[in-house]
């Protein structure tokens, strides 16, 4: 908008700029003119001097040959030396106007110098050569006067007629302007408006100016592709709402397929984490009852027999326990928090997993007696299990070690699992835990998703890293201990 209103506004200016430039070429003319009156007017006031004088010169010439005696036959060498000075100022003077002044003032002058001419006829010649002087000076101080008063004249003039000419070209300009360009302009500036507003209409070229036709014309073709590129824009705009209620179709079709496959995803997630928490305990009673079932048949059952029975009821019931939590799980209720003692939850859960161990792997636990927390017992011992049978896995039934240590640090439990295996890779250790993401072949990539969501549920936090010189761990940190725990 302000383009167009200092477009609108560019005759104005233009006729602003020519009525300056016409005031200051009338006033340069002006100031040269009043230049040259005072170069003809300096010389007058000099040679008013100089006549003053040659007036001088005369009447002291008069009054001498008025005063001579008429029987004297020699000058007065006063009067002479007097009159000498007086035409010597007179040329040193060198402001006259006639050009046979100075050569008149020197023959005076030198006949002055004659003594032995007759005085009274001397004084006549000198007389009559200074009045010839006076005379030509005069004439030539008349032709200056007349010369400055033509000039003054046409000074008077010419300003007059700049104070007319001024206005009525101001007038004639600003006519001229507006009809040649302001009003083109202001119209094309409507126009332009308009155009804004996608009003294509042309501006017509039979009564503007030839000066502005190529630029109308210019407009108008540019109106004309608007108008073409407008059309255009609605066929595409058109043909583009098509393509997106086609696409929009196909995409809802294809949520609609997404959700399915999300959902046949979602079960079969679910499955495999039943299996995976189903599989873990069942192995440790198979080999429970197989470990009972050769000492029964060498009638050599060890006095830990009972206590392994209750950790296999232990084990059936944690089954139970984990069908039921996937039960409320899928009806939104979690597992009950309850008071754990860490020490005693890890050691039977510790005993138990040896059984799941071969002879050449080690299990050694380190922990924090007395330490209480609030956790749900089933999913903390499953979490824990997880961690220690990942470790078994790392080790690929080479011979080594799996350390268990529990510690209270900053009021949080802090449990750590490592083994002396070959550790995580280092695309793993980028890349970080993900669902059905596993290091073995054979793995399914569930036990530390879950042990992740576990730790998440419950607002810890989980690290893996590898040990130097080779081995792997698994850090996990739960804000549960009781607030009267020291």
């Amino acid at each position: 908008m302000r383009t167009i209103t200092r477009t609108a506004n560019l005759p104005i200016w233009i006729t602003v700029s020519l009525l300056s430039v016409l005031l200051m070429v009338s006033l340069i003319v002006q100031l040269i003119m009043a230049w040259q009156a005072h170069q003809r007017i300096a010389p007058v006031s000099a040679h008013v001097t100089l006549l003053e004088g040659l007036q001088g010169a005369l009447f002291d010439t008069e009054e001498s040959l008025a005063r001579l005696p008429p029987e004297s036959n020699l000058l007065a060498s006063g009067t002479r030396q007097h009159l000498q000075g007086l035409l010597q100022a007179l040329l040193d003077k060198d402001n006259h106007l006639a050009t046979d002044t100075p050569g008149r003032l020197r023959a005076a002058r030198q006949a002055l110098n004659d003594q032995s001419a007759n005085p009274k006829i001397l004084l006549l010649n000198v007389l009559k050569t200074l009045r010839t002087a006076f005379r030509n000076e005069a004439t030539a101080h008349k032709v200056l006067t007349d010369s400055i008063a033509t000039a003054a004249t046409f000074e008077f003039e010419f300003g007059i007629a700049i104070m007319l000419a001024l206005p009525l070209s101001a007038a004639i300009l600003i006519y001229l302007m507006r009809r040649r360009i302001f009003e083109p302009l202001q119209q094309m500036s409507y126009l332009m408006e308009l155009l804004g507003n996608r009003h294509y209409q042309q501006i017509p070229v039979e009564r503007i100016d030839p000066t502005f036709q190529p630029i109308l014309a210019n407009y108008n073709g540019m109106v004309v592709r608007l108008s073409e590129l407008e059309a255009e824009h609605l066929q595409y705009q058109q043909n583009l709402e098509q393509q997106v209620e086609q696409a929009a179709g196909a995409l809802i079709a294809q949520q609609r397929s997404m959700a399915q496959s999300d959902r046949l995803a979602a079960l079969g997630e679910v499955t495999a984490r039943l299996v995976h928490e189903l599989r873990n305990p069942l192995a440790g009673i198979k080999m429970a009852c197989i470990n009972l079932k050769n000492q029964l048949k060498t009638a050599a059952v060890a006095d830990d027999a009972l206590d392994r029975i209750d950790l296999v009821i232990n084990e059936i019931e944690r089954i139970i326990d984990t069908m039921n939590h996937f039960l409320q799980g899928a009806r939104h209720e979690p597992e009950p928090l309850k008071d754990i003692v860490i020490d005693q939850a890890v050691g039977e859960l510790l005993m138990l997993a040896r059984y799941q161990l071969p002879k050449n792997i080690s299990l050694d636990y380190r922990g924090c007696p007395n330490l209480v927390c609030r956790l749900p017992d089933s999913e903390f011992r499953q979490a824990l299990l997880n961690l220690i049978l990942n470790a078994q896995q790392a080790l690929s039934g080479n011979t080594g070690g799996i350390q268990v240590q529990a510690e209270c640090r900053d009021r949080h439990l802090l449990i750590r699992v490592c083994d002396d295996g070959p550790g995580f890779s280092e695309a793993f250790l980028q890349d970080g835990i993900r669902a059905f993401v596993s290091q073995r072949k054979d793995g399914t990539g569930l036990g530390l998703a879950m042990v992740k969501r576990f730790v998440r549920n419950h607002e810890g936090s989980l690290k893996i890293y590898n040990c130097q010189p080779q081995g792997a761990c698994v850090e996990i940190t739960l804000n549960c201990i009781r607030p009267g725990h020291d």
